[in-house]
């Protein structure tokens, strides 16, 4: 009896009887079973070939050995989107045909100029280079798609007469479709080709070094991080009935309790496993690294219930096999996040982040909160460098609540404010031109507008330079009208006009006209370049106005009488919470006016910051003083109506027309006026910046661990993080060495060395 008759007992006859493949079936069946098709699987295909040997005899085609390599993808794009495993099966089909019955291979396509030019390029990146296959593949990609864009197929002089304009238009196309990450590869590739067609003579100019890139910082997002709780809940919900359940089960087990990528689960061989010296040997790809981690014992137990039970009959030595057909390919890393997303759906869970590298990040957590050292815990992960592990130091929010400053009271006697109706102090912000936003309308309309839109394409805002450069163009519309190129008087001319700037923002303003005129260079070699040896220097910057904690006491204390008004409802109140949030956390005050009551976590008193400077992302918690008043603030503005959507901003201006959200200036303007009432002023006589309060945060805190016999140097790793910083580097520049500070330091330096500083003058009396 046959394959065929076995599983179709009652139409078999008419399968063998099809057009096209009828005689051909019972040996697809069979090739099928021994690629590790189940039996509904091939009853399926069995279906299929219905309907593909009806499409192949509708084009006139009799028999299989007649079907040319068009036809299976004319079947394939024929039955895509109605009936998409139709064509999968015309892929297995011809896959079959191939390895059985002896089809030839698919002719290679015939060579163009783009694929020889590309395979001269993929040959160096082989032999000289030394990249892997990955990355090879990466670079053909958009190196192919690159040479369609600039039309190399008709004619070899696209390349020769190549120019950064096209090479820009190129990246701005592909913007739309890639994110910065993405971008910063292929602008990768793009310079790797065209540096080496330009050492190959073809291109007469450098355009490799023309390419900007768009900005990636460091630590952008927060490390995606599981609750302990959620990874044991997920692990222990894994229905283990069935062999494929007791593989995804121990994959899971095995990231969870070592951290282990994809690839290396992937990747893992029964070599790799020393029952003897209870160990587990892993590769780690992408650093080069070799681990040796010792085999706990729920691993083991679960670990032998997998071999003995569950893994299948196999000559291949990865531990972890392919459930579907055909089981002689390795699993992919693709498959171990198809089964983890598998389980979430499962388990029902509230698991946002569905990206299995997730286990890695919360073991890392795990193993941070319980105490063990950054340094175990980068060995553990394989990291070269400690930087890369303390990343995960963001997410130990209870360390890092140690940092947070408690709220200020005020211990002082009397309240001498003055009333807003006598306060007078000079403001401290330059007065700024106002233009009316119309189009660009001068020469260099379409020169500017290709500057910011290929900047715009790399992911950066250039608020401000678009604001620069719309002043540019006004000014040459409005003073020189006639002008048709840029020259140094026009450009003198403009540099007048920024009189009421200090030198730094001058400076600043002039370097964006510069960097504009070294893009115009790139198409325009003759084109003007400003001489920045002529531009202001900087000027010193001023120190920062240290605030004490018992200052911000009087300040909040001062708040009714500055702040009277009977028309805002909540502005005291708002402004209270302001000046604690900036004080107790540091934060930035556009941090600050972007949060939004989703932001704040009321089950461990955290504040999310997102869409901060440098594209950062971090958790920060609150002192229990500074969370009470963010109860208090909420639970006011729901007793006045104010809207509570998630959404809505947690620091909010109640004008008359509604709740709104507080602008920059309106929070300076309110803080100079508190300050003014407070009587709390520079040497200037002018009240404080509002980003001094962010200097304030970082010594304060920095005092208070001096006063409780800290080691600061060991606290500065927390102060960073909490800050938001990439390095401690970054914190120095707010730790002032203030007076209060000065005395800390001292008395512990004479508590520590005194002894030896006294005996040695004794030392020398004698």
């Amino acid at each position: 009896m046959s394959t065929l008759e076995r599983i179709r007992p009652r139409s078999f006859r008419d399968y063998q009887a099809l057009p096209v493949l009828g005689p051909i079936l019972d040996d697809f069946v069979r090739w099928s079973f021994a690629r590790g098709s189940k039996l509904g699987s091939v009853k399926n295909r069995l279906k299929d070939c219905l309907r593909l040997s009806k499409f192949w005899a509708d084009k006139r085609i009799v028999s299989w050995t007649d079907i040319p390599f068009e036809a299976f993808d004319d079947a394939y794009r024929y039955f895509h989107d109605d009936h998409p495993d139709t064509s999968g099966t015309a892929r297995s089909m011809e896959e079959f045909l191939r390895d059985e019955c002896g089809m030839p291979q698919r002719p290679l396509p015939e060579p163009t100029r783009s694929s020889e030019r590309v395979e001269m390029f993929i040959g160096y990146l082989m032999k000289v280079r030394g990249l892997g296959s990955s990355t090879i593949s990466a670079h053909r990609k958009y190196i192919l798609l690159f040479m369609e864009h600039i039309g190399l197929e008709d004619g070899d002089g696209a390349l020769a007469h190549l120019s950064s304009g096209a090479v820009d238009e190129f990246i701005a196309i592909r913007s739309k479709t890639l994110n910065r990450h993405s971008l910063q590869h292929l602008v990768g590739y793009l310079r790797s080709y065209l540096r080496f067609e330009f050492s190959r003579g073809t291109l007469p100019l450098p355009l490799h070094q023309t390419i900007d890139s768009p900005r990636i910082y460091r630590q952008e997002k927060l490390p995606r991080s599981l609750p302990w709780d959620t990874v044991k809940t997920l692990l222990e919900g894994i229905d283990r009935s069935d062999p494929q359940g007791k593989r995804n089960h121990l994959m899971l087990l095995m990231m969870a309790t070592y951290g282990l990528r994809a690839v290396e689960i992937v990747s893992m061989t029964l070599d790799d496993i020393d029952w003897r010296g209870r160990t587990i040997h892993i590769p780690q790809g992408k650093t080069g690294n070799h681990l040796r981690l010792p085999l706990t014992d729920e691993v083991a137990i679960t670990l032998i219930e997998y071999l003995k039970n569950a893994r299948p009959p196999s000559s291949r030595r990865e531990v972890f096999l392919r459930i579907r057909a055909p089981l002689t390919i390795r699993l992919k890393p693709t498959g171990v996040a198809e089964v983890f997303q598998r389980e979430v759906r499962r388990s029902g869970l509230d698991i946002r982040e569905q990206g299995v590298h997730c286990l890695r990040h919360s073991f890392a957590v795990h193993l941070l909160r319980q105490g063990t050292s950054m340094k175990t815990i980068g060995d553990i992960l394989g990291h070269r460098s400690a930087e890369s592990t303390c990343v995960y130091l963001r997410l130990a929010v209870e360390d890092l609540r140690e940092v947070a400053l408690d709220v200020p009271e005020y211990k002082g006697h009397g309240c001498n404010f003055l009333p807003r109706g006598e306060i007078k102090f000079l403001r401290i912000r330059p007065w700024q031109r106002k233009f009316p936003r119309k189009p660009f309308r001068s020469f260099l309309k379409t020169e500017i507008e290709a500057f910011l839109r290929l900047h715009h394409s790399l992911g950066k805002k250039f608020q401000k330079d678009e604001h620069v450069l719309y002043a540019l163009d006004f000014f040459i519309v409005e003073c020189c009208p006639g002008a048709l190129r840029l020259d140094y008087s026009i450009f003198k001319r403009w540099c007048d006009t920024l009189s009421q700037y200090g030198a730094t923002e001058r400076r600043s303003r002039m370097l964006i006209v510069r960097k504009f005129s070294l893009y115009r260079q790139r198409t325009l070699p003759a084109a003007f370049i400003p001489d920045i040896l002529t531009f202001p220097a900087c000027a010193p910057k001023a120190p920062p106005f240290i605030i004490r904690p018992d200052e911000i006491g009087r300040l909040l204390r001062a708040i009714p009488i500055a702040l009277c008004h009977d028309r805002y409802k909540l502005r005291q109140a708002t402004i209270r919470l302001a000046v604690i949030l900036l004080f107790t956390t540091g934060m930035r005050r556009g941090e600050l006016l972007r949060l939004s009551l989703e932001d704040f976590n009321a089950s461990d008193n955290t504040l999310f910051i997102r869409t901060t400077k440098f594209h950062k992302q971090r958790i920060i918690p609150l002192s229990d003083s500074a969370a009470k008043d963010v109860y208090a603030y909420i639970g006011r503005c729901g007793k006045h109506g104010f809207s509570m959507n998630p959404s809505s901003p947690l620091i909010r201006h109640d004008s008359p027309e509604g709740a709104t959200c507080y602008t920059g200036s309106g929070l300076a303007g309110s803080w100079r006026m508190l300050c003014a009432s407070a009587k709390l002023l520079t040497r200037k006589g002018v009240p404080p910046r509002i980003h001094d309060i962010r200097h304030s945060f970082a010594v304060n805190a920095l005092l208070r661990w001096y006063e409780n016999g800290n080691d600061p140097q060991a606290k500065l790793p927390q102060l960073a993080t909490y800050m938001g910083h990439v390095s401690v580097l970054s914190t120095h520049y707010y730790l002032s060495f203030v007076e209060p500070l000065r005395t800390a330091a001292s008395a512990r330096f004479e508590k520590a060395f005194g002894n030896l500083t006294h005996n040695s003058k004794e030392g020398d009396a004698l």
